[in-house]
């Protein structure tokens, strides 16, 4: 199963209104190609923070069905953000991991120990109650059911390949405070929350 395919098979069948958090590289090019939806906190020049930044989303909005969107190479560079997880079990948390066990974006350097890593059975040993996976588009529309409506904590590692050059990597075209306030401003007008305070920050 290609990243692209993955990201597609969510989109279209099972993305509804969840809060999406993404990593930087492949995770956030793929789901920007294929969405193009600007209400997403794109993590671009945070390698290893998305899942301690949405699992600090779903605790302070445990109104909100928060996703992270991930990869093997990002969550490897922030191994304590499980062990977090499993402490606050957030049941309005899903975190989806991609492992293709090679840093895509330039150009399929391999991680460290990437062949021995095991992802579902590290979150399990972290705590995390309800972990899945999926290695092909078969087992993952096989989960749409558990993922679209997930009633505790979830993490779910989708095992794809990894391909250098699959696609060439886009630019989401904007950064920053852009994203900063696309994001917050779109939680409080679809949400009802306050992000900002009264000087708009």
């Amino acid at each position: 199963m290609l990243a692209a395919d993955a990201y597609q098979c969510l989109a279209d069948e099972v993305w509804r209104d969840q809060t999406v958090v993404s990593s930087l590289g492949t995770t956030a090019n793929e789901w920007w190609r294929i969405t193009r939806d600007d209400r997403v906190f794109y993590m671009n020049s945070s390698m290893g923070l998305a899942a301690s930044f949405g699992l600090g989303l779903a605790l302070a909005a445990p109104a909100l069905k928060v996703w992270v969107l991930d990869s093997d190479g990002s969550l490897a560079m922030n191994l304590g953000a499980l062990l977090t997880e499993g402490a606050q079990q957030p049941a309005n948390l899903t975190h989806f991991v991609l492992s293709n066990g090679c840093y895509q974006a330039i150009g399929g350097h391999r991680i460290v120990n990437a062949e021995r890593m095991d992802w579902a059975a590290l979150a399990r040993a972290a705590g995390i109650p309800h972990v899945l996976s999926a290695s092909s588009l078969e087992e993952l529309r096989s989960l749409r059911a558990a993922l679209a409506e997930p009633d505790t904590l979830t993490f779910v590692v989708l095992e794809v390949e990894g391909v250098p050059g699959e696609r060439k990597p886009l630019r989401i075209p904007y950064e920053g405070p852009e994203m900063k306030y696309r994001f917050g401003r779109g939680l409080e007008a679809r949400h009802g929350l306050q992000v900002f305070g009264e000087y708009g920050y």
